[in-house]
C-alpha cells in the first residue's frame, strides 16, 4: 500500500467548506467584539485578517460570497443581539419572533460584507492589491449600509476609535467612515504574512516580506493618526455657556410599564419629583432648562390640558421644559397621523417649539409593507395600532436662552449625513451649536445596545466639533463635550438627574466642512493603488514567464 500517495490525497481540515464557513462566522464575531462596549480591538486583526485569509484561499465568486455572508452573520448576531430584548418587552405578542427576527436581521445586513467579499475576489489579485481592494470595498459596503433603504450605520468599523478619548479625536478629520478604512487596513494587513500562495521558498519569503512591509506602513499610519489625535486633545480647552443651567432627568421607568394607562400619573409625578429635587450639594433645584427623554410623557402633551398645566405650574420662573411626547396630527388629516415629537413648554403652558422625528425605525415605529405584513400577523413593536409618520425633515430649533440646536430623537444621531439642516435665508446649510439627543433605550435592556448608542453619540460630537446632550429614559444619559469626553453621566437602570452647564462648540472641523468628501478621496486613493498593484503583478508574472 502506498501510504505516501494516500496521505497526499487527504486535504487539510481548513480546506473543508464547513470549516471555512464556521471560521468566517467566528471571525465576524471577533470583529464585532472589537467595538463597544468591550473594545477588544486586537480581535479586529483576527476578524478582518481572517476574512482576508479566507478570500485568498478561494478562486470562486460563490465561495467568496458565502465567506463574506457568514462573516456578516457572525458580526451582526454578536454585535446586534441586544435587538432581541425589544421583542421580550411584550413577550406574549412578539416573543416567538425574536430568534427569527435576529437571524433575519443578521442575514440581511450580512449581504453587505458578502458584497465586499465578492468585489474583492473578482476585482483584485492576491497580495497587497487584494488587501487594498478588501479595505476599499469593506469601506464602501459600510457606506452603502448607512445609506440604502432607510440606512443603518451601526457597528461601523471606524467606531473602534471610540475606545479612548484621545484616539477618537481623529474623527474630526476623517469621520467614522474614513477611520474605518484605516482600521480595516491595519487589521487585515498582518494576514499577508501568513499567506503563501506562490511556489518556491524565495517567492514565499518575498511575499511575506511584502506583507510585513504593508503591516508596518499601516501601523505607521495608525501611529501618526494617534499622534495627531493626542495633540488635538492636549490642546483642548474647556469652555461653557455660563448662563445656561441644564437639568437632565432620567426616570428609569421599565419599558413594560411605560405605556400602562393606570401608571401615567405616577410616571408624571416621578418626573416632577426628580425635576424639583435638590442638587448634589443639597441646594434647591436651580436650572434654566429642564430636559426629559423621548416620549417621557406617555400621553398627548399638546392636548392633555390637565397634565400639561400641572407640568407648567411646576416649572420655576424663567425656566423652560424640553421633553419628548407623542403628538397627533391635525384633526382634518385622513388617515390620522401620529408623530414622535419633541416639545418645548414654558411656565405659562405655551408650546414654544415642536420637532417631529423624521427618520423612523422600521418595524419599531412603523411596519413596512403593512398591507402584506399585517396578513402575516406582524405589527410594529412600539405601543399603539397606528404607525408613526415622519416629520418634515432635519431642522434647527432656537429657544429662549439657548444657542440653536439640532434635535435628534433616538437613533437619528447615528446618521452623520442627516445632521445638516436647511435654514433661512437663502436655503443655506446652517450649523447648529449643539446636538440634543432624546432617546428611550429601555427597549434594549442594559447590555450592548445603550452603550453602543452612547459611543456613536461621542463619535458625532468629535466629527462635528459640537457638544451633545443626551437624555435617556433608563440611561445612559450624558453631557458630551465637542472632544467626545463625557463630562457628566448617569448609569443604566437608575433614576436621577444631571445638573450641568452647556459646553461651547468648537470651530467647524475638517469633517464638518467636507463631510464624506474626505472618505471619497481616500477611496479613490485606495482604488488607484489597487489598480497599480494589479498591473504590477500582471507585468511581473509575464516577465517571469
Amino acid at each position: 500500500m502506498n501510504t505516501g500517495s494516500f496521505d497526499r490525497s487527504v486535504k487539510p481540515v481548513w480546506h473543508s467548506i464547513w470549516f471555512r464557513l464556521l471560521a468566517a462566522v467566528s471571525f465576524g464575531a471577533a470583529a464585532a467584539l472589537a467595538l463597544a462596549p468591550w473594545y477588544l480591538w486586537p480581535l479586529m486583526v483576527l476578524g478582518y485578517g481572517g476574512l482576508l485569509w479566507l478570500l485568498h484561499g478561494t478562486g470562486r465568486t460563490t465561495a467568496a460570497f458565502f465567506h463574506g455572508w457568514a462573516f456578516g452573520i457572525g458580526y451582526f448576531l454578536v454585535g446586534l443581539h441586544w435587538v432581541g430584548h425589544a421583542f421580550m418587552v411584550d413577550a406574549a405578542r412578539f416573543g416567538w419572533l425574536m430568534p427569527f427576527a435576529l437571524f433575519a436581521l443578521a442575514a440581511g445586513l450580512g449581504l453587505f460584507p458578502a458584497l465586499a467579499a465578492v468585489c474583492t475576489q473578482r476585482l483584485s489579485t492576491p497580495g497587497i492589491g487584494r488587501l487594498l481592494a478588501f479595505t476599499l470595498f469593506w469601506g464602501l459596503s459600510e457606506w452603502l449600509r448607512g445609506s440604502v433603504l432607510t440606512g443603518f450605520p451601526w457597528l461601523l468599523s471606524g467606531h473602534v476609535w471610540a475606545a479612548s478619548d484621545f484616539s477618537l479625536q481623529a474623527a474630526a478629520y476623517l469621520g467614522s467612515s474614513g477611520l474605518g478604512l484605516l482600521a480595516v487596513l491595519a487589521a487585515a494587513a498582518p494576514a499577508l504574512m501568513l499567506i503563501a500562495n506562490t511556489n518556491g521558498s524565495s517567492k514565499v519569503a518575498g511575499a511575506r516580506m511584502r506583507g510585513f512591509a504593508a503591516s508596518a506602513i499601516a501601523l505607521a499610519l495608525v501611529v501618526l493618526v494617534l499622534a495627531l489625535s493626542q495633540a488635538r486633545l492636549q490642546a483642548a480647552a474647556d469652555s461653557y455657556h455660563p448662563e445656561i443651567r441644564l437639568r437632565l432627568v432620567q426616570a428609569g421607568i421599565p419599558q413594560a410599564d411605560k405605556w400602562r394607562p393606570e401608571l401615567r400619573d405616577r410616571h408624571l409625578a416621578l418626573y416632577l419629583e426628580l425635576s424639583l429635587s435638590a442638587d448634589g450639594a443639597g441646594q434647591p433645584a436651580d436650572f434654566s432648562h429642564l430636559i426629559w427623554p423621548e416620549t417621557a410623557t406617555p400621553f398627548f402633551l399638546a392636548t392633555d390640558q390637565r397634565r400639561g398645566g400641572a407640568i407648567a405650574r411646576a416649572l420655576p420662573p424663567g425656566s423652560l421644559l424640553i421633553t419628548g411626547s407623542p403628538r397627533r396630527g391635525e384633526s382634518t388629516e385622513r388617515p390620522l397621523k401620529l408623530y414622535n415629537s419633541i416639545f418645548s413648554l414654558d411656565r405659562n403652558g405655551v408650546t414654544t417649539a415642536i420637532y417631529d422625528k423624521s427618520h423612523l425605525v422600521p418595524f419599531g415605529e412603523y411596519l413596512p409593507f403593512r398591507a402584506v405584513m399585517a396578513h402575516l400577523g406582524l405589527d410594529k413593536l412600539a405601543h399603539g395600532a397606528v404607525d408613526f409618520s415622519p416629520g418634515s425633515g432635519p431642522r434647527l430649533v432656537s429657544l429662549a436662552g439657548l444657542p440653536s440646536f439640532r434635535p435628534l430623537i433616538c437613533y437619528e444621531i447615528i446618521f452623520p449625513r442627516e445632521i445638516e439642516t436647511q435654514g433661512e435665508p437663502y436655503n443655506l446649510v446652517t450649523r447648529p451649536e449643539w446636538l440634543l439627543n432624546l432617546t428611550n433605550d429601555a427597549w434594549f435592556g442594559s447590555n450592548f445596545g445603550p452603550r453602543q448608542h452612547l459611543a456613536i453619540a461621542r463619535v458625532r460630537a468629535v466629527e462635528l466639533g459640537l457638544p451633545v446632550v443626551r437624555v435617556a429614559n433608563t440611561g445612559i444619559s450624558a453631557v458630551i463635550d465637542p472632544h467626545g469626553r463625557i463630562t457628566s453621566q448617569l448609569p443604566l437602570a437608575v433614576a436621577g438627574v444631571i445638573d450641568s452647564r452647556l459646553p461651547a462648540a468648537l470651530p467647524e472641523t475638517l469633517y464638518a466642512r467636507f463631510g464624506d468628501g474626505i472618505f471619497a478621496l481616500l477611496c479613490l486613493f485606495l482604488a488607484g493603488l489597487s489598480i497599480l498593484a494589479r498591473f504590477y503583478r500582471i507585468i511581473t508574472v509575464r516577465h517571469n514567464n
